[in-house]
């Protein structure tokens, strides 16, 4: 990676060659050691997979050399035009950002069109050479790159596109096409062309398209494309709902999971809520249905109340593993569903799991974390304690009590709250677990489930406990102005999923801050807000879809993170509920506003703010170790919201 370790689409694309065209499945049956004996062309092929892309951690090679022949075998057949200045020599370090971004483009699209003279307005003056890359993207895949380096920018340029068009195989209109991005990696300038057409471009920033303005109206319209996501990641047979989505190649996994149904379910039932649709509660409904046949009836091996953790489409049966997030999650929407319809076989099935989740309990309010099918029937149990699981279980016992009243729920609700308060007294509000080092999306399950307690049980520690570590939070997140890239960001928090829901956790603490006549309430919904602009920059939308092969099926997923391109169906359920949660309580003015930095400082031009530049670029806040404390990919079944 380069020393400023910007996380460009260059070095992304590099990443790509080595570890499977951006995003690769893998097969979540598959050991890990029968992985990494395939061979390296075999993991190129684009995956028909049933689990989660593998998180990559190669590094990126030093060039890119995989159009090294094409553009040896084409390049004489591509034209050399001479470069030429407009009338008055051009604006030179004067262009403002976006001006500049169209200007380039514009130029590189000059240059594939042929010609024996271009004209170049861009005449910007430099300490060091000016590198340039040039892209070309087409359904998902890249299918051009071209490399140059001079002292001037216009012949940088023309250099890297007369080499991107020779690997698209020499001809003018190999790369029409194509969606550009065009790269000057040592300037910190990176950009995408629009879709409004060519020879115009947006702004990239380490790999996303930065989201600089937020108002209500770009809310209200992401909500309505993640209403439509969310619709279509539905199995319409089983009406069970799928984990990943691949959208570099436009596959399902092979798996329906409970957990991800009920979250799903219950982001449906918001939306009804937000504008009433008797499709919504309808489908709600069917979901509910998947829920419950995945649900254990077997009362002699004490597995009555759990749900089976997926469903597998090709083997057509239930995997053997009960996890108590997925029993604990498939409560909440059961219990929503049965405040809204009434019936009461959604109660019946809430309490045979609440149930279940006590058998699971420990005798000092910790929680086991899982039974897995053994050969022969057996059941053995997973004892690692995990502070998101054991959130989940105190937030959805808490949740039983209040629709039944039944004291038995907020007795055993009480003895893992008295066990998490303990540990807060402890260790602190920033926690881990025997699956990860402390980190903010365990800390707010924390917050999350005394919350839960304390509108249950009035327990005054309970809700001291959780404004004292929601602010903990607030702390921690990112909210530098200057840095679009983390700007809403909490530290050790990489994946859409985590952000979305810090930010549905944060707006519950809002509301009820709200409810209480509190002071200072504001913080929180400042929390979430800034939160949602980071989520809008990880949402498939027509700018950022040059990545993935069907747009339309992408629209509206939320991609796990810059280097991991999949939708995971959790992040939009987090994403749309904490959108939900704020609607109302937003004006309709200007939420926020990120201004980029001026062009010149931006790009270090002529020696001018070279610090500053590199530092913005450079500072990843321990990223990549950060990845693997928070157990952002951990093994199947163990990871943030299972």
């Amino acid at each position: 990676m380069p020393p400023s370790r910007a996380l460009t689409i260059a070095t992304l694309a590099a990443l790509a060659a080595v570890s499977s065209a951006l995003t690769t499945g893998c097969d979540s049956r598959k050991r890990a050691d029968e992985a990494a004996a395939k061979p390296a062309a075999a993991s190129a092929a684009p995956a028909a997979s049933t689990g989660a892309p593998q998180a990559r951690r190669a590094a990126a090679p030093p060039g890119d050399d995989r159009f090294a022949t094409q553009i040896a075998a084409n390049l004489s057949r591509v034209p050399d035009p001479a470069i030429q200045l407009p009338e008055g020599g051009g604006a030179g370090a004067e262009l403002d950002n976006a001006t500049f971004r169209d200007r380039t483009m514009a130029f590189v699209r000059q240059v594939m069109a042929g010609g024996d003279k271009v004209t170049c307005d861009l005449s910007l003056s430099s300490n060091r050479p000016f590198r340039a890359v040039v892209m070309g993207f087409q359904e998902g895949k890249q299918i051009a790159r071209g490399d140059a380096s001079d002292a001037g920018l216009c012949v940088a340029l023309k250099g890297a596109a007369r080499r991107a068009l020779a690997a698209a195989g020499g001809a003018r209109d190999a790369l029409d096409g194509a969606r550009l991005v065009v790269e000057l990696p040592d300037h910190h300038q990176s950009m995408v062309e629009s879709v409004e057409g060519k020879g115009k471009a947006v702004e990239l920033t380490h790999g996303l398209v930065p989201v600089r303005f937020l108002d209500k109206a770009l809310l209200a319209k992401r909500i309505e494309d993640g209403k439509g996501y969310l619709l279509r990641v539905i199995d319409p047979q089983h009406k069970g709902v799928h984990k990943y989505y691949h959208a570099p190649s436009d596959r399902f996994e092979d798996e329906l999971h409970t957990i991800y149904t009920a979250s799903t379910a219950l982001t449906l039932l918001k939306l009804h809520a937000y504008k009433p649709d008797d499709r919504l509660l309808r489908l709600a409904t069917e979901a509910a249905g998947f829920m419950m046949a995945m649900q254990s009836r077997e009362v002699r091996d004490r597995t009555a109340g759990g749900f089976f953790y997926a469903f597998d489409l090709e083997r057509k049966r239930p995997e053997r593993r009960l996890v108590v997030g997925t029993a604990s999650k498939t409560i909440f929407t059961l219990l929503e569903l049965h405040g809204l319809t009434k019936e009461k076989k959604y109660l019946e099935s809430a309490v045979m799991a609440a149930d279940w989740l006590i058998e699971m309990q420990r005798p000092d309010g910790s929680v086991r974390s899982a039974l897995s099918g053994q050969e022969g029937g057996a059941w053995k149990v997973q004892g690692k304690e995990s502070t998101l699981y054991t959130g989940q279980v105190l937030s959805a016992l808490s949740r039983t009590y209040r629709a039944t009243s039944n004291k038995k729920y907020l007795d055993a609700a009480a003895q893992t709250a008295d066990f998490v308060l303990a540990r807060i007294a402890k260790k602190g509000c920033f926690l881990g677990d025997d699956y990860r080092k402390p980190n903010p999306i365990s800390s707010s399950w924390a917050v999350q489930s005394l919350l839960d307690f304390a509108k249950a049980s009035g327990d005054p520690r309970a809700e001291q406990a959780v404004f004292r570590c929601a602010d903990d939070l607030v702390k921690r997140q990112w909210r530098r102005p200057e840095d679009a890239y983390r700007y809403g960001r909490w530290q050790r928090s990489l994946s859409s999923s985590g952000t979305g829901w810090l930010a549905e956790v944060m707006s519950e603490v809002y509301h009820h801050c709200r409810q209480k006549g509190m002071d200072g309430c504001e913080r929180y919904k400042d929390a979430v807000v800034a939160a949602i602009r980071l989520l809008l920059q990880y949402t498939y939308g027509p700018e950022n879809s040059f990545v993935v092969k069907n747009p339309r099926a992408s629209a509206g997923g939320v991609f796990w993170s810059v280097r991991d391109r999949y939708v995971r169906t959790d992040s939009v359920c987090h994403a749309m509920n904490a959108y939900l949660n704020m609607m109302g309580e937003l004006g309709d003015g200007p939420l926020l506003t990120l201004p980029e930095r001026p062009l010149a400082e931006r790009m270090a031009l002529a020696g001018e703010a070279t610090g500053a530049a590199s530092a913005e670029l450079s500072e990843e806040d321990g990223e990549e170790d950060d990845e693997a404390a928070a157990g952002q990919s951990g093994p199947k079944g163990e990871d943030p919201d299972d």
